[in-house]
């Protein structure tokens, strides 16, 4: 497992689209970061502080289609190229590739979501000032649980392209979900407590009673979805 997993942290290292979809964000948060917030926002949110943009950044998908596009590429390139299939072959068991793949994309995804966080924490500095006013050692904790919603969240997609068990298949079904489950389902459900407690709709607050709940559904939920993908990888053909 362990040469596994570096063997996946050397190719995530190689992985461009990873890159591409930091630069863009970067480039996103500048130019935003330039402009600034606007007044209508600002007196509708009332914001005042830059610990509103870590709340605003730590809960948003926005960027949700880029996690599954991440995850969809990264593994289902592998399928596409045999590679996934030649270290079957050479007997690497198929629940350790499952987790190895997990762990991967989780990492960068959850880099991606950190950096968003911290550009719109920047944005939000950049207009009222960069203060640590209203921060605390709950908001590490709300990251945490974030960071499980986000192995879950991945899990998902990379079931979905064990499932669709090619790249191109797997990169258009989970942009999708992704996209369908991220931005359209929230404007939907708001306020249901199944859907804003999921991997789909990140953490609210740094309240136990929002923590809790999200921490226990994304450890269940990933621990399912390995299985299942593991069960489902198991019994697809080598040779496919």
């Amino acid at each position: 497992m362990f040469n596994l997993l570096r063997i996946e942290g050397y190719k995530a290292r190689k992985f461009i689209p990873f890159y591409v979809c930091v630069g863009l964000l970067v480039a996103f948060f500048l130019d935003w970061c330039t402009q600034g917030l606007k007044q209508e926002a600002i007196d509708y949110w009332n914001y005042t502080t830059m610990h509103n943009g870590f709340v605003e950044g730590i809960q948003d998908c926005s960027f949700s289609f880029l996690y599954g596009m991440i995850v969809a590429w990264f593994a289902g390139i592998d399928f596409t190229n045999r590679t996934m299939h030649r270290a079957i072959a050479a007997g690497t068991k198929r629940w350790k590739i499952i987790v190895a793949k997990l762990v991967s994309t989780s990492i960068m995804v959850f880099i991606i979501h950190l950096l968003e966080a911290a550009g719109e924490t920047a944005v939000f500095g950049r207009v009222f000032g960069f203060s640590f006013e209203g921060f605390s050692g709950k908001d590490l904790l709300w990251t945490g649980v974030v960071a499980l919603q986000i192995i879950a969240m991945t899990a998902f997609y990379l079931f979905i392209t064990v499932v669709c068990g090619n790249v191109y298949t797997s990169l258009f079904a989970c942009v999708a979900v992704s996209a369908f489950g991220g931005n359209v389902l929230r404007n939907y459900l708001r306020g249901n407590y199944v859907y804003e407690h999921s991997f789909f709709c990140l953490a609210k607050s740094s309240s136990a009673s929002d923590l809790i709940p999200c921490a226990v559904c994304a450890i269940i939920a990933t621990v399912v979805l390995v299985v299942v993908a593991s069960l489902i990888f198991k019994k697809k053909d080598v040779a496919n």
